[in-house]
C-alpha cells in the first residue's frame, strides 16, 4: 500500500541544508513557539523522514516515540489516538514552517518588508518614522535603473503609503503625489494585464487548453493609447508580443524583432527574455508546420539570449532552455556550439537534476550526428526529471532502437511499451497525448515495413498518406525523413 503524501514533509524537503538549521534554530525560540515537543519532532524527522527517506509504519513510530518522551512508546504501529496526536503536531510544524518562509522572503525582499512596515507605522501614526523610510526608499527607487513590473508594483505600493500619510498628517492641502501614485498604479496594472494576456493567448497553443475571455483586455485599449503609456517601451514591446501572438504574421514577427534592438538599452534583463521567448514560440510554431527555414531563426534568437546572458535566472538556467537550445543548434547541425552550451550552463542547473540534464542533452547531440549507440548509452543515464523530459527521453529511446536495432522483435516490443505508456497516461491532455501516440503508431508501421521481407511501395505511399492527414505528430519531419529513406532504397 503507498503511502500517504505528509504536506509537512513535502515542505521540508524543499529546504537546504542551511535552511534546515536555521529553521531548527526558529523553532526553538520562545518568540515563535513555545511547544517543545514540535522541536523534538523536527529533529526526528530530519532523522527518519527527509531527504528522500521512506516515511513508512515504522519511521512513524519512531518519530512518534521521539518527540512524545512522557507517553506510552507505540507498538510496532501508531494506533488510531497516537495517529492523530502526531498529525496535530505536524500540521503545527507546518505552520511553523510557512511562518519561517514568509519571514525569510522579508528579509532577502526590502518590498515584502516595507509593505506591512508602512501600514504599521501608519496605524501607530509613527509619521516622523515612517517619513524617515519614505524618503530612503525613494532615493533607492530612483537609482534603480531596471524599472521592470516588480518596480511598478513597488512603486505604486510606496506612493499609496505616501498619499495615505499625507493624508493623516494633514498635509494633503500644501502637498499631494496624486500624479505619481495614478502613474504607477497605471503601470503596475497595464503591464500585469498585458502579460496576463500574452499568457493566455499561448496557453491553448500549448497546452491546449481552452480559449479565454479576453474582452477585458481589449477595454483597456483607451487607456494604452494614452501618450504617456503608449510610448512606454515595455508597453510596446508587450503590445507587438501579443499582435504576434495574435496574428502570426511574419511582419509581427519582424516587427517584434526591430523593437526588441530598437529598446534593447531600456529594458529590464529579467524582462527581456520573455519578449524572446514569444518570438522562439513563433518560430516553433512555424517549425510545426514543416516551415523549415525557420529552424535557423530559433538558433539564432537563442545565441542572442546566450550572448547576453538573460538565460541566467537567479543563479539558474532553466532545464526546458537548455533542452530548446541544445535541439535548435543540433538541428541546424552546430554540434560544436551545443556541446560547449552544455559545458557552459552544466553549473547553472540544479545540482539534484544535474548530471541527468546533461546525459539527455548529451544524448541528444550524438544522436542528430548518428552516433546511435552512443546516443542510446546517454538516454538510459537519465534519471526522472520532470514530465518533459520522462517523455522526451522515452521517444529519443525509440528513435535510436529504429535506428541501431536489428532484432525486430525486442524492438517493436519496446515499441509497443512505450505506445501503452502514453494511451493509459491519465496526467497528459487528450492533444497532447494524441501527439505521441500518432508518432508511435505510424513508426511502429514504418518499422513493420522496413524489416519484412515482402514491401510493396504502394504500402509505404499509404503510411506516408496517413502520416500527412495526422492533424497532431510530435516529430512528422523525423518519420518522412525515414519513409524518404525507405523510398530511395526501394528505387
Amino acid at each position: 500500500m503507498k503511502n500517504r503524501p505528509f504536506l509537512c514533509i513535502e515542505l521540508l524537503n524543499t529546504f537546504s541544508k542551511k535552511e534546515i538549521e536555521d529553521f531548527i534554530h526558529f523553532v526553538s525560540c520562545p518568540c515563535f513557539n513555545k511547544d517543545e515537543s514540535i522541536g523534538k519532532l523536527l529533529e526526528a524527522l530530519k532523522k527518519y523522514a527527509l531527504n528522500g527517506k521512506e516515511f513508512g509504519e515504522s519511521e512513524r513510530s519512531s518519530v512518534y516515540e521521539k518527540t512524545f518522551i512522557d507517553k506510552p512508546p507505540p507498538e510496532k504501529v501508531l494506533n488510531k489516538n497516537q495517529r492523530s496526536l502526531l498529525n496535530v503536531k505536524m500540521n503545527n510544524l507546518t505552520g511553523l514552517a510557512e511562518q519561517f518562509l514568509a519571514m525569510q522572503a522579508v528579509k532577502e525582499n526590502k518590498s515584502y518588508r516595507c509593505e506591512p512596515l508602512y501600514d504599521t507605522l501608519l496605524k501607530r501614526r509613527q509619521h516622523r518614522l515612517l517619513n524617515k523610510h519614505l524618503k530612503k526608499h525613494e532615493e533607492e527607487l530612483a537609482q534603480q535603473k531596471e524599472k521592470d513590473t516588480a518596480y511598478y508594483a513597488h512603486r505604486s505600493k510606496v506612493e499609496q503609503v505616501t498619499f495615505d500619510y499625507l493624508h493623516q498628517s494633514d498635509q494633503l492641502m500644501k502637498k499631494d503625489n496624486l500624479p505619481d501614485l495614478i502613474h504607477s498604479l497605471d503601470m503596475n496594472y497595464l503591464l500585469n494585464k498585458l502579460e496576463l494576456q500574452l499568457t493566455a493567448l499561448t496557453m491553448p497553443h500549448i497546452f491546449g487548453k481552452k480559449e479565454y475571455d479576453l474582452s477585458s483586455m481589449t477595454a483597456m485599449t483607451a487607456l494604452l493609447d494614452l501618450p504617456q503609456y503608449a510610448e512606454h517601451p515595455l508597453i510596446i514591446l508587450y503590445r507587438a508580443s501579443v499582435a504576434l501572438t495574435e496574428t502570426k504574421s511574419d511582419e509581427a514577427y519582424f516587427n517584434l524583432l526591430n523593437l526588441l534592438e530598437q529598446y534593447e538599452p531600456l529594458v529590464p534583463t529579467s524582462m527581456l527574455k520573455g519578449f524572446y521567448i514569444t518570438a522562439v514560440n513563433h518560430c516553433a510554431t512555424k517549425i510545426a508546420s514543416v516551415a523549415l527555414e525557420y529552424i535557423k531563426n530559433v538558433f539564432n534568437l537563442y545565441k542572442i539570449m546566450d550572448a547576453k546572458k538573460i538565460l541566467i535566472d537567479n543563479g539558474f538556467i532553466s532545464r526546458s532552455d537548455l533542452k530548446n537550445i541544445v535541439t535548435a543548434a543540433c538541428r541546424v547541425e552546430e554540434f560544436t556550439w551545443a556541446k560547449e552550451a552544455i559545458e557552459r550552463y552544466r553549473s547553472y542547473l540544479r545540482k539534484s537534476v544535474r548530471d541527468s540534464v546533461c546525459h539527455f542533452n548529451l544524448g541528444v547531440v550524438a544522436f542528430y550526428q548518428k552516433n546511435y549507440e552512443t546516443a542510446h548509452d546517454k538516454f538510459v543515464q537519465v534519471d526522472k526529471i520532470d514530465k518533459t523530459y520522462d517523455i522526451n527521453t522515452r521517444i529519443m529511446i525509440i528513435k535510436c532502437l529504429y535506428e541501431k536495432e536489428t532484432d525486430y522483435n525486442h524492438t517493436m516490443q519496446a515499441f509497443r511499451s512505450a505506445q501503452r505508456y502514453f494511451n493509459d497516461n491519465k496526467v497528459l491532455p487528450t492533444k497532447t497525448k494524441k501527439r505521441y501516440v500518432n508518432f508511435i503508431k505510424i513508426l511502429i508501421k514504418i518499422y513493420s515495413f522496413r524489416d519484412k521481407v515482402n514491401t510493396k511501395k504502394a504500402k509505404l505511399e499509404d503510411i506516408k498518406k496517413e502520416l500527412n492527414t495526422q492533424k497532431v505528430n510530435c516529430d512528422k519531419r523525423w518519420l518522412l525523413e525515414k519513409i524518404e529513406e525507405l523510398m530511395q532504397k526501394l528505387k
